[in-house]
C-alpha cells in the first residue's frame, strides 16, 4: 500500500453486560480505569456508556502504537483481568481496530 498511517492506534469496544452484573462491572472497570489510563504507552482510555442502553458499554483507547496497545492486553492477560472482564458479558465482545492515515502535505501529529 502506498499510503502510510500515523502510529497511534485506536481501539474501540463494545461490550454486552449481563444486566444484574452491571453494577459490579462498573466498579470493576473505574477501579482499574487509573491503570489502564496510566499503562506505557497508553494516550487516552475511556469507558463510555448510553443512558438508553447502559448495559452496552463502550471503550475508547488511543496508543501510541499496535505494539503498545498488545503488550497493554498481554499484561491484563497475564493478571488475570480478562478472564475477569469476560465473566461480566452477556454476549461476544465486539472490537473496532483503527488508524489514521498519514497526510505527507501536513507535519506530524
Amino acid at each position: 500500500m502506498k499510503h502510510a498511517f500515523f502510529d497511534n492506534l485506536v481501539m474501540l469496544a463494545e461490550l454486552a453486560i449481563k444486566p444484574d452484573r452491571l453494577e459490579e462491572f462498573l466498579d470493576y472497570t473505574v477501579e482499574n480505569l487509573k491503570v489502564s489510563r496510566s499503562y506505557p504507552g497508553n494516550i487516552a482510555f475511556d469507558i463510555l456508556f448510553d443512558e438508553a442502553q447502559p448495559h452496552l458499554v463502550r471503550f475508547y483507547e488511543v496508543w501510541e502504537s499496535p505494539a503498545a496497545q498488545q503488550a497493554y492486553m498481554a499484561w491484563r492477560v497475564q493478571v488475570g483481568d480478562l478472564t475477569k472482564v469476560l465473566s461480566f458479558l452477556a454476549d461476544t465482545p465486539k472490537f473496532i481496530t483503527l488508524r489514521s492515515i498519514a497526510d505527507p502535505n501536513q507535519p506530524d501529529r
